[in-house]
């Protein structure tokens, strides 16, 4: 149900001292940090970056209830770090291929809203006895959503898709998520 006071229209859930807050936190700008960012290690058997791998990166809840036509600006950094070689025949190929996704979860229900894919590939024909790489690179992205009011959690999402190489270990590390929001004006 909503209604108008001082002008303003207000949805009203059965708690007249929600609505007041409401009332003067429409204009407000909301900041929410990640909470629980794990590292996301990736298990390497012989070499060989193991198959299957998902890892829950980091997630932030936002509160827009309070928000009018409520815009939402994600930003998520880590860093990217792994060490490869190849040493076999004439060719010589090191290669990351991993798939970010940005997953929302508002009133129960979990979507993909956006994805974003690294790759990092060396690719030499050359007369070299191996080729070995050690990188450590930030990997940064951002999403505006315009979302309905309301709660709703996002989580970042990292999956191995494809590795050429002998590893040594490869790793997603420092992750951090936060969420922006502000209501816009009619």
């Amino acid at each position: 149900m909503e209604y108008a006071r001082d002008g303003v229209c207000l949805r009203f859930h059965g708690d007249w001292d929600e609505v007041e807050k409401c009332r003067h936190n429409q204009n407000k700008v909301i900041l929410e940090c990640g909470h629980h960012p794990q590292d996301a290690i990736f298990e390497v058997d012989d070499g060989e970056v193991e198959e299957d791998q998902v890892f829950e990166l980091d997630r932030v809840r936002i509160d827009t209830t309070c928000l009018k036509k409520p815009i939402v600006k994600i930003e998520f950094s880590s860093l990217i770090v792994f060490e490869a070689e190849d040493e076999e025949g004439d060719e010589h190929e090191v290669e990351v291929d991993l798939l970010f996704k940005l997953n929302r979860i508002c009133n129960g229900f979990e979507e993909t809203i956006q994805t974003w894919r690294y790759l990092k590939e060396y690719d030499i024909e050359n007369d070299i006895d191996e080729l070995e790489v050690e990188i450590s690179e930030p990997f940064t992205v951002t999403f505006c959503d315009r979302a309905c009011p309301g709660c709703c959690e996002y989580k970042m999402v990292v999956e191995g898709r494809d590795f050429e190489g002998e590893f040594e270990f490869l790793r997603v590390v420092k992750p951090d998520l936060s969420a922006l929001a502000v209501g816009l004006c009619d």
